[in-house]
């Protein structure tokens, strides 16, 4: 069994508080393990990356539009309604952004508006997520009013992908985490009781 960054604990020194035998106050030092938070891109700065990637999609898709309108003539499009005519720009746009964020994600761990603060995609083992869990979190990003989801602690594409915005820093730190505490982790497994 793997330890995922959730498993991670770290030792806390807390005190016992008492009186001597001469009414002098003690504080006793201990230290108990605890559980690390994962310290996850805070929720302005999720917002930082919505607004960077939503004015480089933005551009990307006034540029495939342009191009739809150059390309396309009204001759070519007598037969199709107006609602076709429309919905092919709007189904581009779909594509552009999915396309995006899988793209960069997948490629680079993070899109452009991360590199503003160095923030990384992860999984729950501190590793670059997998291909079908990037592609689940892109598409995440179409419910309507998903992004505002990222004002709490975690996005839900990040939720529903089981992955985690955080610095390079934080993720060095959790691998090495994970490395350390699996040098020392004693399975439970069956196969070593026995």
């Amino acid at each position: 069994m793997k330890r995922t960054i959730e498993d991670l604990k770290v030792n806390r020194t807390f005190y016992h508080r008492y009186r001597d035998s001469f009414g002098n106050r003690v504080n006793e030092p201990y230290e108990k393990p605890i559980k690390r938070e994962v310290k996850v891109v805070k929720e302005w700065l999720r917002f930082g990356h919505y607004l960077i990637d939503a004015i480089i999609l933005g551009l990307l898709n006034f540029c495939l539009d342009l191009l739809w309108v150059q390309s396309s003539s009204y001759d070519s499009f007598a037969g199709i309604n107006s609602y076709s005519y429309n919905l092919i720009p709007a189904l581009d746009n779909i594509i552009v952004m999915v396309g995006y964020y899988f793209i960069c994600e997948y490629t680079m761990q993070r899109t452009i508006g991360k590199f503003a603060t160095n923030s990384v995609v992860i999984n729950q083992y501190a590793e670059a997520p997998a291909p079908e869990s990037l592609l689940g979190r892109s598409f995440a990003r179409l419910v309507p009013f998903e992004a505002l989801s990222c004002l709490s602690n975690r996005g839900w594409h990040d939720k529903w992908s089981k992955t985690y915005v955080v610095t390079t820093t934080e993720r060095d730190n959790l691998k090495k985490l994970l490395y350390d505490q699996d040098e020392v982790f004693i399975s439970d497994s069956k196969d070593l009781l026995d």
